[in-house]
């Protein structure tokens, strides 16, 4: 089986080598998976440009103002809602998928893997199929927890290993990527979450410096996760720890 402190260690010693760099990866990331906000600017943009005056005149003519504001916001939440879908699905998700092969491929080599790997995911044959796999992983994810917050919670550690496989392995069918990542941690989801909580004391540390301290922080949970999908690809697939597969 595996340790916490082992996987800790090796992931200390690995980062050293490259520990500068995958902050500035981290912060990539995260602004790129930040999903999309509006600004108080929108709304008086668009009330400009199509003459929506706000005594109810003009684009609705005399319907009262409550209703146009009410249908105003509303329409502005669905694009919004539709825009951060399709910044999540095509975008943040895939960059999430990079994210992992980024540290995967760095805790393998000791030192950094480049910072083209986060986009590696975006490369022609990888593309779609990580857009589906990560897409079916957050739809599965999202019923089981509408139906049961327990459920949820289980699925998101059962397909935990689902976006360092799709990473690694770019060309395999969803069905068999999501078996593989159960098969993986099978038995090995409540250790995960344990592991996960052992991080808090640093996540801590880290809003405490005004919330800056957490892209230093972030790196260590990364290549310990990566470190972690490493050993469980050799204890339960039996994938040696540097295959030559999935650069």
């Amino acid at each position: 089986m595996w340790e916490r402190q082992e996987l800790k260690e090796r992931a200390r010693q690995g980062l050293s080598q490259y520990y500068g760099v995958s902050i500035l990866a981290v912060i990539i990331t995260g602004l790129l998976g930040g999903g999309i906000s509006t600004s108080g600017g929108v709304r008086f943009s668009i009330t400009k440009r199509y003459n929506i005056s706000l005594d109810g005149s003009g684009f609705f003519g005399h319907v009262p103002f409550r209703l146009e504001q009410i249908f105003f916001f509303f329409m502005v939440a669905m694009i919004t809602l539709v825009l951060s879908l399709a910044f999540s699905v095509f975008l943040s998700n895939v960059v999430e998928a990079g994210k992992c092969r980024y540290f995967t491929m760095s805790t393998l080599e000791g030192a950094d893997a480049g910072l083209g790997e986060l986009f590696g995911c975006f490369r022609s044959g990888r593309y779609l199929n990580t857009v589906k796999v990560q897409f079916l992983r957050k739809l599965y994810e999202a019923l089981w927890t509408m139906l049961l917050i327990l459920p949820g919670i289980i699925k998101h550690y059962e397909y935990y290993m689902v976006p360092y496989l799709i990473a690694e392995y770019p060309d395999m069918d969803s069905r068999e990527i999501f078996r593989l990542s159960r098969e993986m941690m099978d038995g090995n989801k409540f250790d995960t979450f344990i592991l996960e909580l052992s991080f808090l004391g640093w996540r801590f540390l880290g809003l405490l410096a005004c919330g800056v301290g957490i892209f230093f922080e972030i790196p260590y949970e990364e290549a310990t996760y990566a470190e972690l999908y490493l050993k469980l690809r050799e204890l339960r697939l039996g994938i040696p720890r540097w295959s030559g597969e999935g650069r």
